[in-house]
């Protein structure tokens, strides 16, 4: 995905140049061979640092500010429970001062695990429900969930920003074109140029698309389950997803569709358009109502 962005850039450019598809093909072609080690490495690298900070980076971006014991003491009993239960160290916990209700869990492996949770959520339900949602984070850290949504909030963040690049570098050199006159063919060049931003445009949008399946539909299941198996109380999880549903939408995540995915129930703010009426059939959430049912027959187990 990201050579076929930059391969798409690298004929642009060639193409403005030499106004014609045959040459700008070779050319291009050319050019983009001798810079792979170049792309490569840079993508390596990149990668290398987001693994390495991309916890604190999705922490920063979603407005989460960590606290401390005294802080949060009921809070703090319920995740070292979870933590002695399930044998793995004590995650770091972070608050996202938002009114509504939502939480989410990052972090490479069990051992630097961080939750968070809206400070909304922690006013708004009982005990047993902010157990349950938190059995329901440990569920995503004890399957590994979160190195996987890392490395795709990772990709996509590549994509995204060379994509950003691009399309500013096309609509700049659109106005240039436009405005020569003497060129015989600035109308095709444009033309191409326009062509080739909405396929990178389409690219990066059907990237993040792919981000929210990084988690499947499956794992949310199993992260419930995982709940209620931790808590052996599924109804609490169930109350605080009827809860949860119904005041989710964190503002501060409003256009991060790659951190929402993250959360336990989507945090974006619901649209009708038809791009979010087509990103919808590759959500990562599953209806709320198809995990209450699952929970339901896990009831007496």
């Amino acid at each position: 995905m990201i050579a076929s962005i930059a391969f798409l850039a690298i004929f642009a450019i060639v193409f403005v140049q030499q106004q014609n598809f045959e040459i700008a093909t070779l050319q291009a072609g050319d050019l983009f061979l001798s810079l792979i080690p170049f792309l490569t490495i840079g993508a390596t690298i990149w990668i290398l640092i987001s693994l390495t900070f991309g916890k604190n980076m999705i922490l920063a971006f979603s407005g989460a500010n960590k606290i401390e014991k005294q802080e949060s003491p009921e809070l703090f009993r319920i995740v070292e429970n979870l933590a002695i239960r399930t044998g793995i160290p004590t995650p770091s916990i972070y608050i996202i001062e938002d009114e509504s209700m939502n939480a989410f869990a990052t972090g490479f492996s069990p051992k630097n695990a961080s939750v968070a949770i809206t400070s909304g959520l922690l006013k708004k339900l009982n005990k047993n429900e902010i157990e349950a949602v938190m059995a329901h984070e440990f569920g995503h850290i004890l399957h590994r969930d979160i190195r996987i949504m890392l490395i795709a909030v990772t990709m996509v963040g590549i994509i995204q920003l060379l994509a950003e690049i691009i399309l500013r570098i096309f609509f700049r050199n659109i106005r240039s074109v436009s405005g020569g006159g003497e060129k015989k063919n600035s109308g095709q060049i444009i033309f191409v140029m326009i062509a080739i931003a909405v396929i990178i445009w389409a690219i990066s949008f059907f990237g993040s698309i792919f981000v929210q399946m990084g988690i499947s539909r499956k794992r949310e299941f199993m992260a419930d389950a995982e709940s209620a198996n931790l808590t052996r109380n599924p109804q609490s999880l169930i109350t605080a997803l009827q809860k949860i549903s119904q005041d989710a939408r964190v503002e501060v995540l409003d256009g991060k569709r790659s951190i929402a995915a993250m959360c336990i129930t989507d945090p974006l703010e619901q649209k009708s358009s038809f791009f979010d009426s087509l990103s919808g059939l590759f959500a990562s959430h599953p209806p709320v109502q198809k995990r209450i049912e699952a929970l339901e027959g896990m009831k007496g187990m």
